[in-house]
């Protein structure tokens, strides 16, 4: 049984499941996407966070690539870190194409690593795009003893956390041995980051490089923080020196279930659609977003935000999802101890 601090991925459950127990039956595919109705884009947060920015740039500027120009409205769907909204898409939503969402990137995984029963398959939802896959660091003020990860081996990491970042930190634990310590109690980063320069703290893991470049440009222009360690699907070409989790992975089962931790990231802020669009929907979509992420506009206003748009297409997302959910009954038993509170 997790603790009450579990995974960034296991937050909300219990709210999660009353959610999905109200889900309706999943609906047929329909007719194609009805020419001149309103669409609808949701996102499952509330407005202000880097999810909904991104989902009301592509909101401002897709419609010119939508057949006959529809009415594009954006729509805020709070609810369970995600799941809500998650559900909604899979048992709910029209399948006409006419309602679309960016689900939050920790959900991808959640019917993987925490409740293989939740009331949606996220490898059946329909891939459509993201901007860009996203990265997260570890970071530790720059007057902490800690200055580099292998310190953590001698010297003590103190984090501040709200619970969200447990997954992170864990992995990082086990796959390091290194000594880390988290004092929960922060409810937003904001106040984190007043901790850190306060020196309440050392540092803080899971903030994503996006945020931490848009937000806090002057620590790392002034050298501030020290990047620990990256935990990204990939290394991120801005930080070719920052140490990727996976590189601490012994064995070919923890890197296999490290890759499943990191599919988050591969998926970055994914924009997806209910399970069974007819396949000139999910075409219509997917061509959209190739060209939405390309516009002027849309390039604009993403750079106001200090989001480097690096697209993946809906096709290698759903790839993504299949292999990871196709893992292997050892890695995914070890992805979840990865996670587990000790003793748990």
């Amino acid at each position: 049984m997790p603790g009450r601090h579990t995974t960034a991925i296991a937050v909300t459950l219990s709210a999660a499941a009353v959610l999905l127990s109200q889900a309706a039956t999943a609906q047929p595919a329909a007719a194609p996407f009805p020419a001149g109705k309103p669409v609808s884009v949701y996102v499952g947060t509330a407005p202000g966070g880097t999810n909904d920015l991104i989902m009301r740039i592509a909101v401002r500027h897709i419609s010119k690539y939508l057949p006959g120009k529809p009415q594009v409205l954006p729509r805020n769907m709070p609810g369970a870190g995600g799941v809500a909204l998650a559900a909604y898409l899979y048992n709910v939503a029209p399948r006409d194409g006419t309602e679309i969402g960016v689900v939050q990137r920790a959900v991808s995984v959640m019917p993987l690593v925490v409740d293989p029963n939740m009331k949606f398959k996220m490898q059946d939802l329909t891939w459509i795009s993201t901007p860009t896959e996203s990265t997260d660091v570890c970071m530790a003020w720059h007057e902490a003893p800690v200055k580099k990860l292998a310190d953590i081996q001698t010297t003590e990491l103190i984090l501040a956390g709200s619970g969200g970042e447990t997954a992170q930190v864990r992995s990082l634990q086990k796959l390091t041995g290194g000594k880390v310590r988290t004092v929960i109690g922060y409810p937003v980063g904001a106040q984190m980051n007043i901790a850190i320069e306060r020196g309440e703290v050392h540092g803080r893991c899971a903030i994503s490089w996006e945020a931490l470049k848009s937000n806090y440009p002057e620590w790392l222009r002034e050298k501030k923080v020290n990047l620990l360690v990256q935990f990204g699907y990939q290394r991120h070409k801005e930080l070719p020196d920052v140490p990727l989790i996976s590189d601490f992975a012994r064995t070919p089962e923890e890197k296999e279930a490290v890759n499943i931790l990191l599919l988050p990231q591969g998926v970055g802020f994914p924009f997806m659609g209910p399970p069974g669009l007819l396949p000139e929907v999910r075409d219509m979509w997917r061509k959209a977003f190739e060209q939405v992420w390309q516009d002027p506009e849309t390039k604009a206003e993403a750079e106001k935000i200090k989001l480097d748009l690096a697209p993946v297409s809906g096709e290698e997302l759903q790839k993504r999802l299949q292999a990871t959910y196709a893992a292997s009954p050892k890695a995914i038993a070890l992805a979840k101890e990865m996670i587990a509170e000790d003793g748990k």
